[in-house]
Protein backbone atom coordinates (compact mmCIF):
# COMPACT_ATOMS: atom_id res chain seq x y z
CA UNK A 1 0.00 0.00 0.00
CA UNK A 2 2.62 2.43 1.15
CA UNK A 3 4.52 1.97 -2.82
CA UNK A 4 1.09 2.53 -4.22
CA UNK A 5 1.00 5.89 -2.43
CA UNK A 6 4.91 7.07 -3.33
CA UNK A 7 3.56 5.92 -7.05
CA UNK A 8 0.33 8.43 -6.94
CA UNK A 9 2.64 10.99 -5.17
CA UNK A 10 5.17 11.08 -7.59
CA UNK A 11 3.03 10.32 -10.45
CA UNK A 12 1.06 13.35 -9.65
CA UNK A 13 4.31 15.72 -8.66
CA UNK A 14 5.45 14.63 -12.23
CA UNK A 15 1.94 15.54 -14.02
CA UNK A 16 2.43 18.57 -11.74
CA UNK A 17 5.90 20.07 -12.75
CA UNK A 18 4.29 20.85 -16.37
CA UNK A 19 1.18 22.58 -15.29
CA UNK A 20 2.80 25.70 -17.10
CA UNK A 21 3.24 24.11 -20.18
CA UNK A 22 -0.26 22.29 -20.18
CA UNK A 23 -3.53 21.85 -18.41
CA UNK A 24 -3.72 19.90 -15.35
CA UNK A 25 -5.14 16.05 -16.00
CA UNK A 26 -6.14 13.39 -13.77
CA UNK A 27 -5.01 10.25 -13.69
CA UNK A 28 -7.13 7.95 -14.64
CA UNK A 29 -7.94 4.33 -12.65
CA UNK A 30 -6.55 2.35 -15.19
CA UNK A 31 -2.95 3.09 -13.46
CA UNK A 32 -4.16 0.84 -10.84
CA UNK A 33 -3.39 -2.08 -13.43
CA UNK A 34 -0.23 -1.02 -14.93
CA UNK A 35 0.98 0.87 -11.76
CA UNK A 36 3.54 -2.11 -10.56
CA UNK A 37 4.74 -3.08 -14.05
CA UNK A 38 8.61 -3.57 -14.29
CA UNK A 39 8.56 -0.41 -17.16
CA UNK A 40 6.40 2.20 -14.66
CA UNK A 41 7.77 1.41 -11.51
CA UNK A 42 11.29 1.54 -13.27
CA UNK A 43 10.75 4.96 -15.52
CA UNK A 44 8.41 6.29 -12.50
CA UNK A 45 9.40 5.30 -9.08
CA UNK A 46 13.01 4.74 -9.99
CA UNK A 47 14.08 7.55 -12.34
CA UNK A 48 10.74 10.09 -12.00
CA UNK A 49 10.37 10.36 -15.59
CA UNK A 50 7.14 12.29 -16.14
CA UNK A 51 4.32 10.84 -17.85
CA UNK A 52 4.13 13.33 -20.94
CA UNK A 53 7.21 12.13 -21.70
CA UNK A 54 6.18 9.02 -23.02
CA UNK A 55 2.03 9.51 -23.00
CA UNK A 56 2.17 13.40 -24.72
CA UNK A 57 -0.25 15.49 -23.93
CA UNK A 58 -2.84 14.02 -24.92
CA UNK A 59 -4.06 11.39 -22.33
CA UNK A 60 -3.18 8.23 -21.24
CA UNK A 61 -2.99 6.33 -24.34
CA UNK A 62 -0.33 3.52 -25.42
CA UNK A 63 2.19 5.35 -26.68
CA UNK A 64 3.80 4.48 -29.81
CA UNK A 65 6.80 1.34 -30.41
CA UNK A 66 9.12 4.01 -31.37
CA UNK A 67 8.62 6.14 -28.40
CA UNK A 68 12.12 4.41 -26.52
CA UNK A 69 14.55 5.37 -28.94
CA UNK A 70 13.86 9.22 -28.06
CA UNK A 71 15.60 8.43 -24.87
CA UNK A 72 17.27 5.15 -25.33
CA UNK A 73 18.41 6.15 -28.87
CA UNK A 74 21.61 4.27 -27.95
CA UNK A 75 21.01 1.28 -26.57
CA UNK A 76 21.64 -1.79 -28.80
CA UNK A 77 20.03 -5.20 -28.94
CA UNK A 78 22.16 -7.89 -29.97
CA UNK A 79 20.13 -10.66 -28.79
CA UNK A 80 17.42 -9.61 -31.25
CA UNK A 81 18.94 -8.22 -34.15
CA UNK A 82 16.94 -7.49 -36.97
CA UNK A 83 18.17 -8.36 -40.76
CA UNK A 84 18.65 -11.90 -41.92
CA UNK A 85 18.61 -14.03 -38.83
CA UNK A 86 15.47 -11.82 -37.50
CA UNK A 87 13.36 -15.34 -38.58
CA UNK A 88 10.55 -14.54 -35.96
CA UNK A 89 9.11 -10.71 -35.62
CA UNK A 90 11.94 -8.84 -34.26
CA UNK A 91 10.45 -7.35 -30.48
CA UNK A 92 9.93 -4.37 -29.20
CA UNK A 93 11.19 -2.85 -25.81
CA UNK A 94 7.83 -3.15 -24.68
CA UNK A 95 7.88 -7.34 -24.90
CA UNK A 96 10.36 -7.36 -22.56
CA UNK A 97 9.88 -4.26 -20.49
CA UNK A 98 6.47 -4.71 -19.84
CA UNK A 99 3.96 -1.45 -19.31
CA UNK A 100 1.14 -3.52 -19.16
CA UNK A 101 -1.31 -4.95 -16.80
CA UNK A 102 0.71 -8.29 -17.49
CA UNK A 103 2.78 -7.90 -14.64
CA UNK A 104 4.95 -11.38 -15.85
CA UNK A 105 6.37 -9.42 -18.72
CA UNK A 106 9.93 -8.42 -17.05
CA UNK A 107 13.53 -8.84 -19.01
CA UNK A 108 14.25 -11.70 -17.20
CA UNK A 109 11.24 -13.74 -18.17
CA UNK A 110 12.84 -14.91 -21.28
CA UNK A 111 10.50 -17.72 -21.40
CA UNK A 112 7.69 -16.17 -21.94
CA UNK A 113 8.94 -16.91 -25.71
CA UNK A 114 11.59 -19.39 -25.69
CA UNK A 115 9.86 -22.05 -24.60
CA UNK A 116 8.76 -22.55 -28.10
CA UNK A 117 11.34 -22.62 -31.23
CA UNK A 118 11.49 -18.57 -32.42
CA UNK A 119 11.58 -19.46 -36.45
CA UNK A 120 13.96 -22.09 -37.66
CA UNK A 121 16.82 -20.66 -36.63
CA UNK A 122 16.46 -20.35 -32.25
CA UNK A 123 14.99 -23.71 -30.86
CA UNK A 124 12.80 -23.70 -27.98
CA UNK A 125 14.90 -23.59 -25.15
CA UNK A 126 14.78 -26.77 -23.08
CA UNK A 127 17.88 -27.22 -20.76
CA UNK A 128 18.61 -24.71 -18.58
CA UNK A 129 15.29 -23.03 -18.59
CA UNK A 130 14.84 -23.05 -15.22
CA UNK A 131 18.09 -20.66 -14.78
CA UNK A 132 18.74 -17.23 -15.45
CA UNK A 133 18.95 -16.07 -18.75
CA UNK A 134 21.49 -13.03 -18.26
CA UNK A 135 23.90 -15.54 -16.52
CA UNK A 136 25.27 -16.19 -19.89
CA UNK A 137 23.25 -13.57 -22.04
CA UNK A 138 24.14 -9.97 -21.63
CA UNK A 139 20.89 -8.63 -23.75
CA UNK A 140 21.89 -5.18 -24.76
CA UNK A 141 25.73 -5.63 -25.15
CA UNK A 142 28.47 -7.39 -26.57
CA UNK A 143 29.77 -10.02 -26.89
CA UNK A 144 26.14 -11.09 -26.17
CA UNK A 145 27.31 -14.80 -24.71
CA UNK A 146 29.78 -14.80 -22.49
CA UNK A 147 28.80 -18.42 -21.11
CA UNK A 148 30.17 -19.90 -17.60
CA UNK A 149 32.25 -22.63 -17.29
CA UNK A 150 29.99 -25.81 -17.44
CA UNK A 151 31.81 -27.15 -14.29
CA UNK A 152 30.81 -23.89 -12.35
CA UNK A 153 27.17 -25.61 -11.75
CA UNK A 154 28.18 -28.90 -12.76
CA UNK A 155 31.31 -29.66 -10.75
CA UNK A 156 30.25 -33.35 -9.60
CA UNK A 157 29.56 -34.11 -13.48
CA UNK A 158 33.02 -33.91 -14.34
CA UNK A 159 33.47 -37.98 -16.81
CA UNK A 160 36.15 -40.33 -18.32
CA UNK A 161 35.56 -37.62 -21.28
CA UNK A 162 37.40 -34.78 -19.69
CA UNK A 163 40.45 -34.00 -21.35
CA UNK A 164 39.46 -35.58 -23.96
CA UNK A 165 35.68 -34.36 -24.83
CA UNK A 166 33.71 -31.02 -23.22
CA UNK A 167 30.36 -30.99 -22.05
CA UNK A 168 29.29 -29.07 -25.27
CA UNK A 169 30.82 -31.92 -27.50
CA UNK A 170 27.70 -34.40 -26.27
CA UNK A 171 25.78 -31.38 -24.41
CA UNK A 172 24.21 -28.76 -26.44
CA UNK A 173 23.47 -25.34 -24.10
CA UNK A 174 19.76 -25.59 -24.52
CA UNK A 175 19.05 -28.66 -26.18
CA UNK A 176 15.55 -30.65 -24.93
CA UNK A 177 15.21 -33.04 -21.99
CA UNK A 178 18.15 -36.08 -22.40
CA UNK A 179 18.84 -35.32 -25.85
CA UNK A 180 22.49 -36.06 -25.40
CA UNK A 181 21.59 -39.82 -25.33
CA UNK A 182 21.07 -40.07 -28.73
CA UNK A 183 24.29 -37.94 -29.65
CA UNK A 184 26.73 -41.02 -28.27
CA UNK A 185 26.13 -42.58 -31.59
CA UNK A 186 27.94 -39.24 -33.53
CA UNK A 187 31.11 -40.63 -31.97
CA UNK A 188 30.69 -44.04 -31.25
CA UNK A 189 29.60 -45.00 -34.59
CA UNK A 190 33.19 -45.07 -35.78
CA UNK A 191 34.82 -46.00 -32.70
CA UNK A 192 38.08 -48.57 -33.65
CA UNK A 193 37.46 -50.79 -30.74
CA UNK A 194 34.55 -53.31 -31.78
CA UNK A 195 33.64 -52.79 -27.91
CA UNK A 196 33.02 -49.50 -27.72
CA UNK A 197 31.36 -49.36 -31.40
CA UNK A 198 27.67 -48.38 -31.41
CA UNK A 199 25.33 -49.64 -34.40
CA UNK A 200 22.95 -46.40 -34.62
CA UNK A 201 20.29 -49.21 -35.48
CA UNK A 202 20.57 -50.64 -31.95
CA UNK A 203 18.40 -48.34 -30.56
CA UNK A 204 15.47 -49.75 -31.92
CA UNK A 205 16.09 -53.01 -30.74
CA UNK A 206 15.09 -52.53 -27.11
CA UNK A 207 18.21 -50.48 -26.04
CA UNK A 208 16.49 -46.86 -27.04
CA UNK A 209 19.54 -44.67 -25.30
CA UNK A 210 23.08 -45.36 -24.33
CA UNK A 211 22.14 -43.89 -20.73
CA UNK A 212 19.62 -47.36 -20.23
CA UNK A 213 22.67 -49.37 -19.33
CA UNK A 214 25.17 -46.00 -18.71
CA UNK A 215 24.98 -44.07 -15.97
CA UNK A 216 25.68 -40.44 -17.39
CA UNK A 217 28.90 -38.91 -16.33
CA UNK A 218 30.02 -42.09 -15.42
CA UNK A 219 31.20 -43.84 -17.97
CA UNK A 220 33.80 -46.64 -17.67
CA UNK A 221 32.75 -50.33 -17.60
CA UNK A 222 32.61 -50.55 -13.71
CA UNK A 223 29.52 -48.29 -14.19
CA UNK A 224 27.32 -50.48 -16.71
CA UNK A 225 24.13 -51.61 -15.16
CA UNK A 226 24.09 -55.48 -15.25
CA UNK A 227 21.58 -56.60 -18.01
CA UNK A 228 19.03 -57.93 -14.92
CA UNK A 229 18.96 -54.26 -13.70
CA UNK A 230 15.82 -54.27 -16.79
CA UNK A 231 15.55 -58.11 -17.00
CA UNK A 232 15.47 -59.51 -13.83
CA UNK A 233 12.53 -62.36 -14.32
CA UNK A 234 14.40 -63.75 -17.72
CA UNK A 235 15.73 -66.91 -16.97
CA UNK A 236 18.56 -68.10 -19.66
CA UNK A 237 19.11 -71.68 -20.65
CA UNK A 238 22.05 -73.65 -18.76
CA UNK A 239 22.91 -70.65 -16.50
CA UNK A 240 26.27 -72.05 -15.67
CA UNK A 241 27.68 -71.61 -19.58
CA UNK A 242 25.42 -68.59 -20.30
CA UNK A 243 25.66 -66.61 -17.21
CA UNK A 244 27.01 -63.57 -19.56
CA UNK A 245 24.10 -61.98 -21.61
CA UNK A 246 26.99 -60.66 -23.66
CA UNK A 247 27.94 -64.52 -24.73
CA UNK A 248 25.41 -64.00 -27.11
CA UNK A 249 23.82 -60.62 -27.36
CA UNK A 250 26.30 -58.20 -28.56
CA UNK A 251 24.10 -54.80 -26.72
CA UNK A 252 25.60 -52.34 -29.05
CA UNK A 253 24.54 -54.04 -32.33
CA UNK A 254 20.65 -54.45 -33.72
CA UNK A 255 21.43 -57.57 -35.41
CA UNK A 256 19.86 -60.98 -33.68
CA UNK A 257 21.95 -63.04 -31.04
CA UNK A 258 24.96 -64.19 -32.12
CA UNK A 259 24.42 -67.81 -34.13
CA UNK A 260 24.71 -70.64 -31.60
CA UNK A 261 27.24 -72.58 -33.88
CA UNK A 262 29.75 -69.64 -32.54
CA UNK A 263 30.26 -71.65 -29.79
CA UNK A 264 28.63 -75.18 -30.64
CA UNK A 265 29.68 -77.63 -33.51
CA UNK A 266 28.32 -77.14 -36.70
CA UNK A 267 27.37 -81.09 -36.48
CA UNK A 268 25.29 -80.37 -33.61
CA UNK A 269 22.33 -79.60 -34.91
CA UNK A 270 18.45 -81.03 -35.98
CA UNK A 271 18.54 -82.91 -39.32
CA UNK A 272 15.32 -80.95 -39.43
CA UNK A 273 14.83 -77.57 -37.68
CA UNK A 274 12.09 -75.21 -36.39
CA UNK A 275 11.35 -73.00 -39.11
CA UNK A 276 9.61 -70.62 -36.61
CA UNK A 277 11.82 -67.80 -36.14
CA UNK A 278 13.33 -68.42 -39.19
CA UNK A 279 16.64 -70.41 -39.96
CA UNK A 280 18.28 -68.26 -37.69
CA UNK A 281 16.49 -69.85 -34.68
CA UNK A 282 16.61 -72.94 -35.50
CA UNK A 283 18.42 -74.25 -32.63
CA UNK A 284 16.08 -72.12 -31.01
CA UNK A 285 12.74 -73.97 -31.90
CA UNK A 286 13.75 -76.45 -29.12
CA UNK A 287 16.05 -74.65 -27.08
CA UNK A 288 14.14 -71.44 -26.68
CA UNK A 289 17.23 -69.50 -24.22
CA UNK A 290 14.84 -67.21 -22.04
CA UNK A 291 12.08 -69.39 -21.78
CA UNK A 292 12.06 -72.61 -20.68
CA UNK A 293 11.51 -73.76 -16.85
CA UNK A 294 14.69 -73.91 -14.44
CA UNK A 295 16.70 -76.73 -15.55
CA UNK A 296 14.48 -78.21 -18.70
CA UNK A 297 16.92 -77.72 -21.74
CA UNK A 298 14.49 -78.11 -24.24
CA UNK A 299 11.29 -77.61 -25.13
CA UNK A 300 8.81 -81.32 -25.39
CA UNK A 301 9.42 -83.02 -28.56
CA UNK A 302 4.85 -82.95 -28.40
CA UNK A 303 5.35 -79.52 -29.23
CA UNK A 304 5.68 -80.01 -32.86
CA UNK A 305 5.37 -83.99 -32.91
CA UNK A 306 1.73 -84.44 -31.78
CA UNK A 307 1.73 -88.05 -33.89
CA UNK A 308 0.83 -90.63 -31.40
CA UNK A 309 3.93 -92.24 -29.30
CA UNK A 310 5.04 -95.77 -29.15
CA UNK A 311 3.31 -97.03 -25.60
CA UNK A 312 5.01 -95.68 -22.97
CA UNK A 313 8.02 -95.07 -24.35
CA UNK A 314 9.45 -91.39 -24.50
CA UNK A 315 11.31 -90.13 -27.75
CA UNK A 316 14.68 -90.04 -26.33
CA UNK A 317 14.51 -93.99 -26.01
CA UNK A 318 14.45 -93.96 -29.64
CA UNK A 319 15.57 -90.25 -30.62
CA UNK A 320 18.95 -88.39 -30.54
CA UNK A 321 17.99 -85.36 -30.76
CA UNK A 322 20.76 -84.45 -33.28
CA UNK A 323 21.20 -87.35 -34.81
CA UNK A 324 19.15 -88.31 -37.92
CA UNK A 325 16.01 -90.59 -38.04
CA UNK A 326 17.23 -93.90 -35.98
CA UNK A 327 16.72 -96.78 -37.92
CA UNK A 328 14.71 -99.31 -35.62
CA UNK A 329 17.14 -102.00 -35.84
CA UNK A 330 17.19 -104.58 -33.21
CA UNK A 331 20.21 -102.98 -31.37
CA UNK A 332 17.71 -99.66 -30.90
CA UNK A 333 14.27 -101.91 -30.82
CA UNK A 334 16.15 -104.47 -28.19
CA UNK A 335 16.42 -101.96 -25.04
CA UNK A 336 12.71 -102.78 -25.16
CA UNK A 337 12.22 -105.95 -26.49
CA UNK A 338 15.30 -107.25 -25.99
CA UNK A 339 13.71 -111.04 -26.06
CA UNK A 340 11.77 -110.72 -29.67
CA UNK A 341 15.14 -108.94 -30.88
CA UNK A 342 17.78 -112.10 -29.61
CA UNK A 343 14.90 -114.81 -31.15
CA UNK A 344 14.99 -112.68 -34.60
CA UNK A 345 19.15 -112.27 -34.66
CA UNK A 346 20.78 -113.01 -37.58
CA UNK A 347 17.29 -114.13 -39.12
CA UNK A 348 16.10 -111.92 -42.51
CA UNK A 349 13.55 -110.49 -39.44
CA UNK A 350 15.94 -109.06 -37.61
CA UNK A 351 15.33 -105.04 -38.86
CA UNK A 352 12.30 -104.08 -36.90
CA UNK A 353 11.18 -101.69 -39.16
CA UNK A 354 11.17 -103.89 -42.36
CA UNK A 355 7.20 -105.33 -40.78
CA UNK A 356 6.66 -102.37 -38.21
CA UNK A 357 6.62 -99.65 -40.41
CA UNK A 358 4.32 -97.38 -38.16
CA UNK A 359 5.13 -99.41 -35.13
CA UNK A 360 7.31 -96.24 -33.54
CA UNK A 361 4.33 -93.71 -33.77
CA UNK A 362 1.18 -96.06 -33.94
CA UNK A 363 1.45 -99.28 -32.60
CA UNK A 364 -1.84 -99.82 -33.38
CA UNK A 365 -1.58 -100.16 -36.84
CA UNK A 366 -0.80 -104.17 -37.10
CA UNK A 367 2.79 -105.11 -38.58
CA UNK A 368 3.23 -106.21 -41.98
CA UNK A 369 1.34 -109.48 -43.45
CA UNK A 370 3.70 -112.14 -44.49
CA UNK A 371 2.81 -112.13 -48.09
CA UNK A 372 4.58 -108.82 -47.97
CA UNK A 373 8.11 -110.24 -48.50
CA UNK A 374 6.91 -114.20 -48.67
CA UNK A 375 4.20 -113.27 -51.85
CA UNK A 376 5.58 -116.11 -53.82
CA UNK A 377 4.98 -118.63 -50.93
CA UNK A 378 1.81 -117.38 -50.13
CA UNK A 379 0.35 -117.34 -53.38
CA UNK A 380 0.82 -121.37 -53.54
CA UNK A 381 -0.38 -122.45 -50.32
CA UNK A 382 -3.01 -124.88 -50.21
CA UNK A 383 -5.84 -124.36 -48.33
CA UNK A 384 -4.93 -124.86 -44.63
CA UNK A 385 -1.41 -123.36 -45.20
CA UNK A 386 -2.07 -119.80 -46.16
CA UNK A 387 -1.99 -119.18 -42.68
CA UNK A 388 1.68 -118.56 -41.69
CA UNK A 389 1.74 -119.55 -38.22
CA UNK A 390 -0.55 -122.64 -38.32
CA UNK A 391 2.90 -123.85 -39.02
CA UNK A 392 4.84 -121.13 -37.93
CA UNK A 393 3.98 -121.55 -34.37
CA UNK A 394 6.89 -119.17 -33.14
CA UNK A 395 5.62 -115.98 -35.72
CA UNK A 396 7.89 -113.82 -37.32
CA UNK A 397 9.65 -112.80 -33.83
CA UNK A 398 10.66 -117.04 -33.87
CA UNK A 399 11.43 -117.11 -37.53
CA UNK A 400 13.85 -120.45 -36.54
CA UNK A 401 11.69 -122.14 -34.40
CA UNK A 402 10.69 -125.49 -36.14
CA UNK A 403 7.06 -125.61 -37.70
CA UNK A 404 4.91 -128.24 -36.01
CA UNK A 405 5.11 -131.51 -37.54
CA UNK A 406 2.56 -132.33 -40.48
CA UNK A 407 1.45 -135.07 -38.09
CA UNK A 408 -0.68 -132.46 -36.27
CA UNK A 409 -3.12 -131.80 -38.97
CA UNK A 410 -2.36 -134.86 -40.85
CA UNK A 411 -2.93 -137.52 -38.69
CA UNK A 412 -4.60 -140.29 -40.85
CA UNK A 413 -1.31 -139.61 -43.36
CA UNK A 414 0.92 -139.74 -40.81
CA UNK A 415 -0.48 -142.98 -39.09
CA UNK A 416 -0.45 -145.12 -42.49
CA UNK A 417 2.77 -144.29 -43.95
CA UNK A 418 4.89 -147.39 -44.79
CA UNK A 419 8.63 -147.48 -43.88
CA UNK A 420 10.64 -144.60 -45.26
CA UNK A 421 7.64 -142.17 -46.02
CA UNK A 422 7.82 -140.59 -42.62
CA UNK A 423 9.46 -137.53 -43.57
CA UNK A 424 6.81 -135.94 -45.70
CA UNK A 425 8.84 -133.13 -46.93
CA UNK A 426 10.76 -136.01 -49.09
CA UNK A 427 7.78 -135.83 -51.27
CA UNK A 428 5.40 -132.91 -50.62
CA UNK A 429 6.37 -129.36 -51.41
CA UNK A 430 5.86 -127.81 -47.73
CA UNK A 431 3.54 -124.91 -49.13
CA UNK A 432 1.69 -126.09 -51.39
CA UNK A 433 1.26 -129.81 -50.41
CA UNK A 434 1.74 -130.47 -54.24
CA UNK A 435 3.63 -133.89 -54.74
CA UNK A 436 7.29 -132.59 -55.48
CA UNK A 437 8.90 -135.95 -56.31
CA UNK A 438 7.66 -139.19 -58.26
CA UNK A 439 8.02 -142.40 -56.82
CA UNK A 440 11.11 -143.29 -59.25
CA UNK A 441 12.98 -140.26 -57.31
CA UNK A 442 13.95 -142.54 -54.75
CA UNK A 443 12.96 -146.39 -56.20
CA UNK A 444 14.57 -145.63 -59.57
CA UNK A 445 15.43 -149.43 -59.58
CA UNK A 446 12.13 -150.54 -59.39
CA UNK A 447 10.83 -147.95 -61.63
CA UNK A 448 12.66 -149.45 -64.75
CA UNK A 449 11.75 -153.06 -64.12
CA UNK A 450 9.01 -154.92 -64.15
CA UNK A 451 6.19 -153.63 -63.64
CA UNK A 452 7.64 -150.04 -63.01
CA UNK A 453 8.38 -150.12 -66.53
CA UNK A 454 4.35 -150.91 -67.37
CA UNK A 455 2.41 -149.56 -65.00
CA UNK A 456 1.76 -146.71 -62.41
CA UNK A 457 2.77 -146.93 -58.83
CA UNK A 458 -0.29 -145.88 -57.59
CA UNK A 459 -2.21 -148.75 -58.79
CA UNK A 460 -0.25 -151.32 -56.38
CA UNK A 461 1.03 -148.98 -53.86
CA UNK A 462 -0.15 -145.78 -51.65
CA UNK A 463 2.52 -143.32 -50.31
CA UNK A 464 0.52 -143.23 -47.31
CA UNK A 465 -3.79 -143.24 -46.26
CA UNK A 466 -6.55 -142.38 -46.26
CA UNK A 467 -6.60 -142.99 -49.88
CA UNK A 468 -5.44 -145.18 -52.52
CA UNK A 469 -4.36 -148.51 -52.78
CA UNK A 470 -3.98 -149.97 -49.01
CA UNK A 471 -2.03 -152.97 -50.18
CA UNK A 472 -0.90 -154.40 -53.68
CA UNK A 473 -4.04 -156.13 -55.37
CA UNK A 474 -3.52 -159.97 -56.46
CA UNK A 475 -2.06 -160.67 -58.92
CA UNK A 476 -4.88 -162.31 -60.84
CA UNK A 477 -6.45 -158.74 -60.68
CA UNK A 478 -4.67 -157.98 -63.67
CA UNK A 479 -3.51 -161.33 -64.51
CA UNK A 480 -6.24 -164.28 -64.71
CA UNK A 481 -4.84 -167.65 -64.63
CA UNK A 482 -6.52 -168.92 -67.37
CA UNK A 483 -4.40 -166.72 -70.01
CA UNK A 484 -1.14 -168.64 -69.15
CA UNK A 485 -2.30 -172.14 -69.30
CA UNK A 486 0.83 -174.87 -69.37
CA UNK A 487 2.44 -174.55 -65.70
CA UNK A 488 0.39 -172.23 -64.00
CA UNK A 489 -2.58 -175.05 -63.99
CA UNK A 490 -0.27 -176.57 -61.30
CA UNK A 491 -1.58 -176.08 -58.18
CA UNK A 492 1.25 -175.32 -56.64
CA UNK A 493 1.82 -172.90 -59.09
CA UNK A 494 -1.19 -170.98 -57.95
CA UNK A 495 1.12 -168.41 -55.65
CA UNK A 496 2.68 -166.42 -58.08
CA UNK A 497 5.17 -164.75 -55.59
CA UNK A 498 6.90 -167.94 -55.37
CA UNK A 499 8.14 -167.41 -58.65
CA UNK A 500 7.58 -163.50 -59.40
CA UNK A 501 8.17 -160.54 -57.42
CA UNK A 502 6.42 -157.36 -58.60
CA UNK A 503 9.57 -155.57 -59.92
CA UNK A 504 11.96 -158.15 -61.55
CA UNK A 505 12.97 -157.97 -65.35
CA UNK A 506 11.19 -161.52 -66.13
CA UNK A 507 9.77 -164.35 -63.89
CA UNK A 508 12.35 -166.35 -62.24
CA UNK A 509 11.93 -169.80 -64.14
CA UNK A 510 16.02 -170.46 -63.92
CA UNK A 511 17.06 -173.84 -62.68
CA UNK A 512 18.17 -172.45 -59.44
CA UNK A 513 14.47 -170.76 -58.36
CA UNK A 514 12.82 -174.16 -59.90
CA UNK A 515 14.94 -176.57 -57.58
CA UNK A 516 13.71 -174.52 -54.54
CA UNK A 517 10.91 -176.52 -54.53
CA UNK A 518 11.73 -178.89 -57.00
CA UNK A 519 15.00 -180.79 -55.03
CA UNK A 520 13.74 -184.00 -56.69
CA UNK A 521 14.83 -183.20 -60.05
CA UNK A 522 17.99 -181.68 -58.75
CA UNK A 523 19.76 -184.26 -60.82
CA UNK A 524 16.85 -183.84 -64.24
CA UNK A 525 19.39 -182.29 -66.96
CA UNK A 526 21.44 -181.29 -64.75
CA UNK A 527 22.99 -179.04 -67.42
CA UNK A 528 20.37 -177.14 -68.66
CA UNK A 529 20.46 -173.51 -67.25
CA UNK A 530 16.33 -172.67 -67.22
CA UNK A 531 13.58 -175.42 -66.63
CA UNK A 532 11.08 -172.93 -68.54
CA UNK A 533 13.11 -173.56 -71.86
CA UNK A 534 10.66 -176.95 -71.64
CA UNK A 535 8.15 -176.35 -69.49
CA UNK A 536 6.86 -172.95 -70.43
CA UNK A 537 4.03 -171.79 -68.21
CA UNK A 538 2.47 -169.16 -71.24
CA UNK A 539 -0.55 -170.00 -73.42
CA UNK A 540 2.39 -171.10 -76.26
CA UNK A 541 1.49 -168.46 -78.39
Amino acid sequence: MRNVLVLVVVMLAACGEHRDRAPARVVPLTWQDVRESIGHTMHVAKHNVPCRDCHGDSGFTPPPVAICESCHGGTQSPLHPGGALAEAATPACQDCHGFGKDLSIRPTSCMRCHDQAQGTHTAAVGAHADEKCIDCHRPHTTPSLQPKECTSCHEDRVTEHAGKRGCLDCHSMHEPELVADRNCASCHATQPKKKLAVDAKAFTAGHPKCTSCHTPHALGEDSTKPCATCHPTTQVLAQAKHAECTSCHAQHEASAPRACTTCHREDVRHPKPSTKGGAAAACAGCHPPHSLAQGKKAVACETCHDKPHHATAKCLDCHQPHAAKPMFTAALCGKCHSEKTRTVAGTGHAACESCHPSAAHEPAIPAKTCASCHAPIVKVARSGHSTCTNCHTGGSHEPQRSPVACATCHKPEATSTPAGHATCANCHEKHSGTVAKTCASCHADKSKAGHGEHVACASCHRPHGPNGVASPPACATCHPANKRPGLHRSQSHQTCANCHTSHEAAPRDDRASCLTCHEKQREHEPTAKRCGTCHPFGDGK
